[in-house]
């Protein structure tokens, strides 16, 4: 039995029981303050969550240099092989001037390109697979490069179309073959 508002109050309001039996009230501003507590770390584990999943979710951006000379010969793209994710962007920078970039293979489904002498370009790559891509002006030398993105799933047709390109070449035959060696 109740003998007192007091009692009914404690045995009604959750709390922390004594080793007496006695029940305390917590004060209104414990109360606010576990809640503001528990709010706060909820929206701080949201928006890191949201933060981390924006930056995983994020592209890259690949530079690949058109150059009269590297550290592979005349005439080079480099780097010569690329290992990129879909969603990534390839970007051309003339670093030499009378350079371009063309696909020279894309993956079913992939969309080829074209650039300009002397302009930057930037190609988001779409489709998984291998990429063979040349300078227009100096494919016949050598000025050629792979990209793989994902699974190389054509590396069959690519694999044959850089050897029929290669017996044009007039130099650098051996650059598409040791950036095909880098697909895995």
């Amino acid at each position: 039995m109740i003998n007192s508002m007091r009692e009914y109050v404690l045995r009604r309001t959750p709390g922390t029981m004594h080793s007496q039996g006695t029940t305390q009230i917590p004060s209104v501003g414990h109360r606010t303050t576990k809640r503001k507590t528990r709010e706060l770390t909820t929206n701080l584990v949201a928006a890191l969550s949201l933060a981390l999943a924006a930056t995983a979710g994020q592209a890259a951006d690949i530079a690949i240099q058109m150059l009269d000379t590297s550290k592979d010969g005349p005439l080079a793209f480099e780097p010569v092989f690329v290992k990129a994710n879909v969603g990534d962007a390839l970007v051309f920078n003339p670093s030499s001037k009378g350079h371009t970039t063309e696909s020279l293979l894309v993956p079913d489904g992939a969309k080829p390109w074209k650039s300009g002498y002397d302009k930057a370009t930037r190609i988001t790559v779409e489709k998984e697979g291998i990429y063979l891509y040349g300078c227009e002006a100096h494919r016949r030398m050598g000025m050629v490069g792979v990209v793989q993105v994902g699974q190389p799933v054509n590396l069959e047709a690519a694999s044959k179309a850089a050897a029929a390109e290669t017996a044009h070449f007039v130099m650098n035959k051996d650059r598409f073959s040791k950036a095909l060696a880098q697909v895995h």
